[in-house]
């Protein structure tokens, strides 16, 4: 099974009220589902990472075995992927998160 997701995440004022949405796509292009998450007060970062973290979480329990994640959150792929030092702890424990998920896929992608 192959997933196509989409993740966002947005604070108003930085740190302030966040929210997160995912939307996801099987390999034919159909729409899997979308979620939208309040995710009360945090940074714009913390919430780009709780997107992420929830598509992954939905898509390991949906024993999804090759998984392409899109973001337009440049730090957020870039430590992912190990170009950006992770300097932060709160978000190095949103990436160890991830990471940990992300073992779970025989293929992964994360694409800016």
């Amino acid at each position: 099974m192959e997933w196509h997701v989409y993740v966002d995440g947005a604070s108003s004022g930085n740190p302030g009220e966040s929210g997160a949405g995912v939307i996801a796509f099987n390999e034919k292009g159909q729409e899997l589902f979308r979620d939208s998450i309040y995710l009360g007060h945090m940074t714009n970062n913390m919430a780009e990472y709780e997107a992420l973290v929830h598509a992954l979480k939905k898509a390991y329990q949906a024993s999804v075995k090759n998984l392409f994640v899109y973001t337009d959150s440049l730090l957020v792929a870039n430590q992912i992927t190990g170009k950006y030092k992770i300097k932060n702890q709160g978000l190095m424990k949103y990436a160890e998160t991830a990471k940990f998920i992300i073992k779970s896929f025989n293929n992964f992608t994360l694409q800016y």
